[in-house]
């Protein structure tokens, strides 16, 4: 007897038992906690028209992870959610635009067409928040709180908020060959022997070579940009006078609940994240726990133009980590 249709497909796996309680458990904490912060639930559907999750700037990386088949049932092609963000501003979009300012949370499952490179996992249970509508610092701060809260509702120890601005990579790799996406990609290695054999190939002026070996190597903190402020260009001093501005406005209004580091070298997980992010540890989880930031040109793809803010996480990824429900 062939037995081949049990085989477990590569990438996914069963919960149950004592894992899938812990999931529950944590989830309804997580989701008690944002509906104390004034953030409604809302469940997209598992599947997507791809055209909807792809839209809006949200980069190749999203249209290579999006599993797209033919819909049996006449609705042409669909596609299995790699993310819920996008799926998110195309509600606030369209089913509440009588809303000036959607304040969203959401969990559940999504899929990717390929395993991570680092767990070798396709499913995740995406959960996070979403403000939209608000532009100013006083909303990032918010989002950046609520990560903070996060953690620690999880049971996770000394958590450090690492807090970066892409419009900074951005002014610095304008002039050059190499697409945005290229450099984020470096950066996220962190690997200065790449970024150097990168440069050869590109005619940067020496302190903009400088400035990415630097970036690359983990050295650009607040000091790196306070020094490198002025020399630059006007983009990369607007985008890291927004990066110290919003530094100082959380060290001062979350001080004790959450360490605040400033890395110029954050990038974000989406391409479809324009300005701010950054990206949530703890002690003794060697991976982020969660990715964040704004994504003010998504909702224009949705056909409302507005500010939107927040962070996503994956719930089994903090399983694994050592989440746990906190005694506090």
């Amino acid at each position: 007897m062939n037995n081949n249709y049990s085989r477990p497909v590569i990438g996914l796996e069963d919960a149950f038992g004592t894992r899938a309680k812990q999931l529950r458990l944590l989830q309804m904490r997580l989701l008690e906690l944002y509906e104390e912060a004034g953030y409604q639930e809302v469940i997209p559907p598992l599947v997507e028209r791809p055209e909807s999750l792809n839209c809006g700037g949200t980069g190749q990386f999203l249209a290579d992870q999006t599993l797209v088949f033919s819909d049996p049932a006449g609705a042409g092609l669909l596609g299995i959610r790699p993310d819920i963000t996008p799926q998110v501003a195309r509600i606030a979009a369209t089913r509440l635009q009588d809303v000036a300012v959607p304040k969203l949370c959401y969990s559940g499952p999504v899929m990717l067409s390929r395993p991570d490179s680092r767990t070798g996992s396709r499913q995740q249970w995406q959960t996070g928040i979403e403000l939209l509508g608000e532009a100013g610092k006083e909303a990032d701060v918010e989002v950046m709180h609520l990560a903070a809260l996060s953690m620690h509702a999880a049971g996770f120890e000394g958590p450090l908020l690492q807090v970066g601005h892409l419009g900074i990579l951005r002014a610095l790799v304008s002039g050059g060959d190499g697409p945005l996406d290229r450099w984020v990609g470096m950066m996220m290695r962190r690997s200065p022997e790449d970024t150097h054999r990168c440069l050869a190939g590109e005619s940067f002026s020496e302190p903009v070579a400088q400035a990415l070996l630097e970036m690359a190597s983990g050295d650009a903190d607040r000091e790196w940009l306070e020094t490198n402020l002025n020399r630059l260009g006007d983009e990369f001093e607007h985008a890291g006078t927004t990066l110290l501005h919003l530094v100082e406005a959380v060290e001062s209004r979350l001080s004790g609940e959450v360490k605040v580091q400033l890395d110029a070298a954050v990038m974000p997980r989406f391409l479809y994240h324009s300005g701010i992010v950054f990206a949530g540890f703890a002690a003794g989880a060697p991976q982020a726990l969660l990715h964040g930031g704004r994504y003010d040109t998504l909702m224009q793809g949705h056909g409302r133009d507005m500010p939107a803010t927040g962070f996503s996480f994956d719930l089994w990824a903090w399983l694994d980590a050592g989440a746990k429900l906190s005694r506090s």
